[in-house]
């Protein structure tokens, strides 16, 4: 398939001193087996060599902008979608890998689901050779995170339902939604879009095969803002609690991992 001016989808990433990961990165999405696609990469002015390695690629899919200042995660990706030209808008972290097939599967799902807006994955934790050998030891058993295929409010109360590097969506439907990443909500700004998204009676759905790897390594944005992270994701928590009138304690974490993690082996 060939890449048109107007792409079928846009691969959106957000860069900030990804130097360690964005070659893995961006070599899997150049490999998928779906090639009609544009890969937006939106540097929020690193400090690291981040731009030397991106331009090492030349293809002509690829697209880097530079922020001429830090921005802030969310204001880079609400950026990064106004420039998206494709009809779905696939999301990506900086250090994740996409397995070869997932565009192809994402775009084909939305294609003969019409009523679908908004689809995620199941995915596979792994951790680099650099990491402690604990999180080796612990990460690399063969964990698959396992959303909800229909999720509804009260599984969005207990935890975000998609992953945010495997997320595709209509970008003409957000548009008109008015959906977009609200800073105040950061570092949680991706529980809240979808949030948005399920609250404005979008359709959400998760495709339960593993399409993304996720790297684990304990310099992903969420653990390194751990604390301001709890304190977003709470918000949110307590907003959707009190929006739907639920009685009883916070949710905690364990029984969100109990519920969703699984060994690849017993997945597959």
């Amino acid at each position: 398939m060939l890449t048109t001016a107007e792409p079928k989808i846009s691969v959106l990433i957000a860069v900030y001193n990804a130097a360690p990961f964005i070659r893995e990165t961006i070599s899997a999405v150049l490999a998928q087996t779906y090639t009609d696609f544009e890969l937006i990469l939106l540097d929020d002015a690193s400090t690291d060599n981040s731009a030397d390695i991106i331009a090492e690629f030349k293809d002509s899919r690829l697209k880097y902008v530079r922020n001429a200042h830090n921005f802030g995660i969310a204001a880079t990706r609400n950026r990064l979608a106004a420039m998206a030209k494709g009809e779905y808008i696939a999301v990506l972290d900086h250090d994740d890998i996409c397995l070869p097939e997932r565009l192809a599967v994402q775009a084909d799902f939305l294609d003969k689901h019409n009523d679908v807006d908004m689809i995620g994955s199941y995915f596979e934790l792994f951790c680099p050779p650099q990491a402690h050998l604990w999180r080796r030891l612990l990460t690399n058993l063969g964990w698959v995170w396992c959303h909800p295929l229909f999720p509804d409010l009260q599984d969005l109360w207990r935890g975000n339902v998609l992953m945010h590097p495997t997320i595709m969506y209509r970008r003409a439907r957000f548009a008109h939604a008015e959906i977009a990443y609200r800073g105040e909500y950061s570092p949680a700004e991706d529980y809240d879009l979808v949030r948005q998204a399920m609250l404005k009676g979008l359709k959400l759905c998760n495709i339960p095969q593993v399409l993304l790897k996720y790297r684990l390594y304990g310099g992903n944005w969420s653990l390194q803002r751990k604390q301001a992270m709890l304190r977003a994701d709470r918000k949110i928590k307590d907003e959707l609690q009190e929006l739907l009138q639920i009685k009883g304690s916070y949710y905690p974490y364990w029984k969100v991992m109990l519920r969703k993690l699984r060994l690849k082996f017993l997945v597959m």
